[in-house]
């Protein structure tokens, strides 16, 4: 029986196997797009899972807004143990210290991490030692010149992990160490990577943030309510220290270990390439993209149902039961499902490598083939389901009205409704990727207050004379203009410090939080370099004074000034002894910080007032249009060549520019791959709806034609209704898509205006290939000649 089963849903797959092709490519796409995304969601969701306990485990932060952040994950070493003497809930607490390791490996210079672990991580911690002795990093001397290598390093740097006793140099200081122990590693999917283990700081106090402080809490405890006592009892070591009178710190925040990549603030973006938000709203995309691909599946299933009652009543009066036409639509769908998971799996090996590139997925140990599987059990699930339902609903009706099927009013209705809401999860993408490409278009075009195009920075750090650099930089062809080393490029690492104003000229009395300022050093030159705009004033030059200062002109009017107004005001340090700043001119704002922050306060101060900052200053150059790749490779060329065992920092202030909108970018490629998924689901869907209803209506469009109808008149008469539910998806797709883009949109400090021209080219284009996917199969109906379609029927 199962081989009759077997033989009749292979039939009817060739039959129909125009709906057939759709619904196996649409679950196929479906389950590439589940498979994917929840691999990624899970990736990203159990970074650092392997520590014991680590459910439990939290990295503790506070606020701080300087250099335009939000919030910082340093914290000084006598925090932890603070936190475990004043709260209950704390079980224990750990420290670590983060750093790189500069080593030079075939004339290249390695930048390898390091952790420096306080002997409370390494109680903490899963760190094992696999060879030699790590007593020594139990000492917490920095002058201890012994270090811990993993077995990973030690093969990529000695061929062997037979180091014990041998000696590595950090470049960057000049210090050689000798290896002590090999230790285990922690592997690429954690947050906090080491190559190497030494000892710390040894900076303990409170005034010293250098430190990362993890907290294990107890079992059951109440996480939110703890931070909220944390809160109310914020420590007074921490509002102030010996640097500053106040530090502006007010609250902690507790960020569970294995969540930190949802964080944003807590992970570096070159890290990262997709924000977690923008993950989970490509695994939405993709529930969409499956829920899409379902409807037009049961739909197409509806309609072929309805085609085979008579069928199905004949088997009925043969003597076949519930269970028999079960078995029989089971076998159907379950076919289908077996050809969709081949092809579907098919896709996913082909996208995988790619994938793994763009997600920076690495070492996973979660398999793509369980959501494969999850996926495929849930679609047959619910088809079985729907197949008793009904089949369920078949029986209970009459025989006559089995077999006497006609036209019921809500397969119509399942039908509209299934292909309105394909168009409308179809328009609403299209909009969404069009509206995030303008955005994006915006950002770079319009204008940021600064050229940063054909512009870049370099610097060899320590002790290297730059202005011998300069004049090299100055002799390669592909540069056209170069800068002395006095200065910071903006974007590449923008201010070189901060500092907290709580008055200004014209303010009684202090603010109650002080505002932070980021300090850019600047010349006549740098603001030419950046064709830089000055709206009052005068610019800061070599005969400006330390004090006198420019500003941008959202710092002045948040001070509330007009920039003329601005112009010989002053602004108040906390500490008052210190002499205030004057505003000398007022600089047009400059996008050198992430579109989706708010502009920073920023002062320029004139470069040559502190030349004690030139050892770590840049060479600023311009370069000709498409001649950077060239550019770095015979600058990095000449650094190997002669300073190998130095850091080269190097810059393209657009590629810099462009790494803020990442994500973005990212994001928009995911949406866009998106779009097209749907349009084809959505047209090839509406395609095979229409040769099933064109199969159904042939002897309705035959009689129209006796009639007096002629191709033209059966031609609108489809057109109309599906262009109905193109503007019934429309009034539906439009306003939601708009109202989730606005809100997008809101988040940058420079938004597009989405005029109506998009919604029209939308809607237009998606009409024509409505059009041109429908149009052939009707005509080739509506040509048919109507004596022979009645005869047949």
């Amino acid at each position: 029986m199962i081989l009759h089963y077997l033989r009749i849903a292979w039939r009817n797959l060739l039959k129909y196997r125009t709906q057939s092709v759709v619904s196996i490519l649409g679950l196929a796409v479906g389950l590439a797009c589940f498979a994917l995304s929840a691999f990624w969601v899970h990736y990203e969701m159990t970074y650092d899972s392997f520590h014991r306990d680590a459910d439990r485990l939290y990295l503790v932060g506070v606020n701080d807004d300087s250099f335009g952040g939000s919030s910082a994950s340093y914290t000084p070493q006598a925090l932890g143990r603070y936190l475990k003497e004043h709260y209950s809930e704390i079980e224990d607490y750990c420290l670590f210290e983060m750093g790189t390791f500069f080593v030079v490996k075939d004339n290249r210079m390695l930048e390898l991490p390091m952790l420096k672990p306080d002997t409370t991580a390494l109680r903490m911690l899963d760190i094992r030692t696999l060879d030699g002795d790590e007593s020594f990093l139990r000492s917490a001397s920095e002058a201890d010149s012994r270090i811990a290598i993993t077995e990973k390093t030690a093969r990529l740097l000695f061929g062997t992990t037979d180091v014990i006793g041998q000696t590595v140099t950090d470049a960057n200081w000049n210090k050689e160490y000798t290896i002590g122990s090999v230790v285990s590693d922690w592997g690429v999917h954690t947050n906090f990577p080491y190559a190497f283990l030494g000892n710390g700081s040894s900076r303990a106090g409170w005034d010293d943030y250098t430190y990362r402080t993890l907290v294990k809490v107890k079992p059951g405890t109440d996480v939110s309510r703890l931070l909220e006592k944390m809160n109310a009892h914020f420590p007074e070591e921490l509002t102030k220290s010996k640097y500053r009178a106040t530090t502006g710190l007010t609250r902690f925040y507790l960020e569970p270990l294995t969540g930190l990549r949802a964080t944003e603030g807590f992970i570096l973006k070159n890290n990262q390439t997709v924000q977690f938000r923008y993950i989970t709203w490509f695994a939405a995309v993709g529930v969409l993209i499956i829920v899409c691909a379902f409807l037009n599946y049961l739909t197409i299933y509806a309609d072929r149902f309805r085609t085979r009652r008579r069928e199905m009543a004949l088997r009925q009066i043969c003597g076949a039961g519930l269970r028999s036409l079960v078995a029989l639509l089971c076998t159907d769908f379950l076919l289908t499902v077996l050809a969709s998971l081949v092809v579907g799996m098919v896709l996913v090996e082909l996208l995988m490598p790619a994938f793994l590139r763009y997600s920076l997925i690495q070492d996973a140990d979660f398999s793509v083939y369980r959501s494969a599987l999850l996926y495929i059990t849930c679609v047959s699930a619910v088809m079985m389901a729907v197949v008793v339902l009904s089949v369920w609903l078949f029986q209970k009706r009459s025989l006559h009205g089995n077999i006497h099927t006609g036209n019921a009013l809500s397969g119509t209705v399942w039908r509209k409704g299934s292909v309105v809401l394909q168009l409308t999860v179809c328009l609403a993408f299209i909009f969404c990727t069009v509206a995030m490409q303008m955005q994006l278009h915006h950002l770079r075009s319009v204008d940021t207050g600064l050229d940063y195009r054909e512009r870049a920075a370099m610097s060899i750090w320590m002790g290297v004379d730059m202005n011998v650099w300069a004049e090299k930089i100055k002799a390669l062809p592909m540069v056209t203009e170069v800068v002395r080393p006095a200065y910071w490029p903006l974007l590449g690492e923008g201010a070189y410090s901060s500092y907290q104003i709580d008055g200004c000229t014209g303010m009684e009395g202090r603010l109650e939080q002080p505002l932070t300022f980021d300090e850019v050093l600047a010349g006549e030159e740098f603001f030419r370099f950046y064709d830089m705009q000055l709206l009052a004033g005068e610019w800061v030059s070599a005969k400006s004074e330390y004090q006198q200062v420019n500003i941008m002109e959202s710092t002045a009017r948040r001070m509330g000034w007009s920039p003329e107004e601005a112009v010989g005001k002053q602004l108040f340090f906390v500490n008052r002894e210190t002499e205030p700043m004057t505003v000398i001119g007022v600089v047009k704002d400059c996008a050198y910080k992430s579109p989706t922050a708010e502009l920073p306060n920023t002062v320029f101060v004139n470069t040559d007032r502190v030349e004690w900052m030139h050892a770590r200053c840049f060479v600023l150059f311009k370069y000709r249009p498409g001649t950077w790749d060239e550019c770095r490779r015979r600058i990095e060329e000449m650094q190997r060549a002669e300073l190998p065992d130095r850091k080269l920092f190097l810059y393209s202030e657009e590629e810099c520019y462009n790494n803020y909108l990442k994500s973005e970018d990212a994001l928009s490629s995911l949406l866009g791959f998106s779009s097209v998924v749907c349009i084809l689901i959505s047209i090839f869907g509406i395609y095979s709806l229409v040769t099933l209803a064109c199969e159904r209506r042939r002897k309705e469009i035959a009689i129209r034609k006796v009639n007096g109808a002629t191709v033209r008149d059966i031609l609108a008469l489809f057109f109309r209704e599906y262009a109905l539910l193109l503007v019934v998806s429309s009034l539906i797709a439009f306003p939601a898509a708009w109202w989730a883009m606005k809100r997008w949109i809101e988040n940058y400090n420079r938004q597009v205006e989405i005029g109506v021209l998009p919604f029209l080219f939308i809607f237009a284009g998606i009409a024509a290939c409505v059009a041109a996917s429908i149009g052939h199969r009707i005509w080739k109906t509506a040509n048919e000649n109507p004596a022979e379609v009645i005869k047949s029927e």
